[in-house]
């Protein structure tokens, strides 16, 4: 038909009960293709929502109605060096993404950005989003490497991925950091243990794909603050092992995965638990009080026009846990700059001043950069917590590539405050 060849989220239906496909319909054209194209589609927890990971080759959807993230961009001070064998070269943000639209396609919404390309996603019990991104293996050894990671993939989150030698660091206070960092490898599938006959730990767990080491990881997650952090464990290994993806089988209880691809062998594998611990079925962890504020502030990141929503927000900007910080900060994003930009001008706490002057310079008109800088310029650097140091210095950064550069005198005076500070240990 007319949208052969085309891209994107398809359905598939047999409508007379022939056990045969027999409706094929593209539900939203997404411009991408191979390796680092369209992934994998998951059904929200809720059941309301179909969630999707696109690598980063692959366009935004065709008409895309709705974004939780806004002013997304490249924001390097000095020009980046593009991938000597040309690699992503010319691809900009958003780069891999998670979207989510209702199940007729009618609402597509970029729900989190700055992936390279991570293939899958999976849910826990309680909602929360993980998945595994890749690295740029012939990075490895530069400053700007960044390892196979396990994300929490949270509403309005960047990861940081941006092309060539551009790749964010961890630390900038605009991005948000890996759970875990796991090393050289391709990540394909990623899926719980929810449903296994499997201790209760390894049912809690996420299990995530490694291709090319051949290595099953399964991912212990532990809560930490409206985040989680995590131990590894190599629960398969093979040599060679391509894996590919995985699922639990809700009948048998047993763990089912795949390998394959680029001419290696395909396989099915099933995985059972033999011995003495229970393998009654557990439900969720209780979240911590910051993942329910958490939750509370991703509420406030829709695009409805609501002053009160800035008020909710302001108090999290100098919240300590970083997740919450993000969480407000995008909230408070999303509403007109002219509600709020005062405010953000005259805070006084440090942190929620920093913070807020992030904001601002993502969002603010340029005309505003001589009075960004001077409520920069009341804060000290060497009297700001060192966990606030690196955020600092970032506002600093964003005021420069969003607002504009400062004139020559501005450039001479700010110089010669911040050369002081080199060489520092950090």
């Amino acid at each position: 038909n007319e949208n052969r060849g085309r891209t994107g989220l398809w359905r598939a239906r047999d409508t007379n009960g022939d056990d045969q496909f027999d409706e094929l319909k593209l539900v939203r054209e997404m411009i991408g293709s191979g390796e680092h194209g369209t992934h994998a589609v998951v059904l929200s927890p809720d059941g309301r929502s179909l969630y999707f990971a696109n690598g980063n080759h692959t366009d935004l959807p065709v008409g895309m109605e709705k974004s939780r993230p806004v002013a997304w961009g490249e924001d390097h001070l000095i020009p980046r060096m593009w991938d000597a064998r040309g690699h992503a070269k010319d691809k900009y943000a958003p780069g891999g993404y998670v979207g989510r639209m209702d199940p007729e396609g009618r609402a597509v919404e970029l729900f989190a950005l700055g992936f390279r390309n991570q293939y899958d996603i999976a849910f826990d019990q309680n909602g929360e989003m993980f998945t595994f991104d890749s690295d740029m293996e012939w990075d490895i050894g530069t400053p700007w490497y960044v390892p196979t990671r396990i994300n929490h993939v949270v509403d309005g989150g960047d990861y940081g991925w941006r092309s060539g030698a551009g790749r964010w660091p961890a630390y900038y206070a605009d991005s948000l950091p890996a759970v875990v960092d796991i090393g050289p490898g391709s990540p394909t599938g990623v899926g719980f243990g929810t449903g296994a006959r499997f201790p209760a730990r390894h049912q809690r767990a996420l299990y995530a794909a490694d291709w090319t080491y051949g290595t099953l990881y399964a991912v212990h997650l532990t809560p930490a603050g409206a985040s989680f952090r995590a131990e590894l464990e190599e629960f398969v290994t093979g040599k060679p092992l391509p894996l590919t993806d995985m699922v639990v089988n809700p009948l048998d209880g047993a763990f089912y995965f795949t390998t394959g691809g680029r001419r290696t062998q395909s396989a099915l594998y099933r995985v059972t638990y033999t011995g003495t611990e229970s393998t009654a079925p557990v439900g969720a962890l209780p979240p911590t009080p910051e993942a329910v504020q958490r939750r509370k502030l991703e509420a406030l990141h829709g695009d409805e026009v609501n002053p009160a929503h800035v008020a909710a927000a302001w108090p999290f900007l100098s919240h300590p846990d970083r997740f919450l910080r993000i969480a407000a900060r995008v909230a408070i994003e999303k509403q007109p700059v002219g509600s709020w930009q005062e405010r953000a001008l005259t805070e006084s706490q440090p942190t929620a001043a920093v913070e807020a002057l992030i904001a601002l310079a993502r969002r603010g008109d340029p005309a505003l950069r001589p009075r960004v800088i001077a409520a920069l310029e009341r804060l000290s650097f060497a009297a700001l917590p060192a966990d606030q140091r690196l955020p600092y210095l970032r506002a600093w950064h964003l005021a420069f590539t969003r607002l504009g550069q400062p004139d020559a005198a501005t450039q001479a005076r700010l110089a010669a405050r911040f050369e002081p500070l080199f060489p520092a240990a950090d």
